[in-house]
């Protein structure tokens, strides 16, 4: 069952980036969570291929209890063929499981997305900087980049940015939204930030 719902989340994201597209709204990427169990469908790639998509705009968010099972031979071989597609893999949650080193040089994800557990004290708390950056140069060291959840502050952000995050997800920039709502809030943003360009 986890594995269909994982599928009909698919579904709906191409649609939406498609519909964001058709009313001036390019996204260069989209996002999706996928299940340990979607991840060793040994059907998943043949479902994935019967899709019209263009795969490289596409981002694999697997939590880091995932990955420590491509041991298991079909969920190796599918991350291999997903990656070949030019999907992207990021590892959710980074920093609330069990990951070794040693598992993260197997993967090779392009990004870590480091939890809001430990993104939400960077303020106030120094040793919490430090933990963070050490995860970030750990990234750097294999030329993974990293995703800072639950930016809830303008102050958080500016941390993070200093710190070398390279993506912000949280409050502070946005928070949830349906797509007519989305699609209205980025027209918006950008139609402001033209303006801004024709000022200058």
């Amino acid at each position: 069952m986890t594995g269909e719902i994982d599928e009909i989340i698919l579904e709906h994201t191409i649609e939406a980036k498609s519909y964001w597209a058709e009313r001036g709204l390019e996204l260069p990427r989209v996002s999706v969570n996928v299940s340990a169990k979607r991840l060793g469908d040994k059907d998943l790639v043949t479902r994935l291929k019967k899709l019209d998509f263009d795969w490289s705009s596409l981002t694999f968010e697997l939590v880091e209890s995932t990955f420590l099972d491509r041991s298991d031979a079909q969920v190796a071989a599918n991350i291999k063929q997903i990656r070949s597609m030019g999907i992207e893999v990021e590892i959710d949650d980074f920093g609330t499981a069990y990951a070794s080193i040693v598992s993260l040089t197997h993967l090779l994800p392009h990004r870590l997305k480091i939890d809001r557990q430990l993104i939400t004290p960077v303020i106030e708390s120094a040793d919490q900087r430090e933990l963070v950056h050490s995860i970030i140069q750990i990234g750097r060291t294999f030329g993974i980049g990293a995703v800072a959840e639950g930016v809830e502050s303008m102050t958080h952000a500016e941390i993070l940015q200093m710190m070398g995050v390279e993506v912000l997800q949280g409050y502070a920039l946005c928070p949830p939204l349906d797509r007519e709502s989305f699609l209205e809030h980025n027209l918006a943003r950008l139609h402001d930030r033209q303006a801004m360009i024709s000022a200058i």
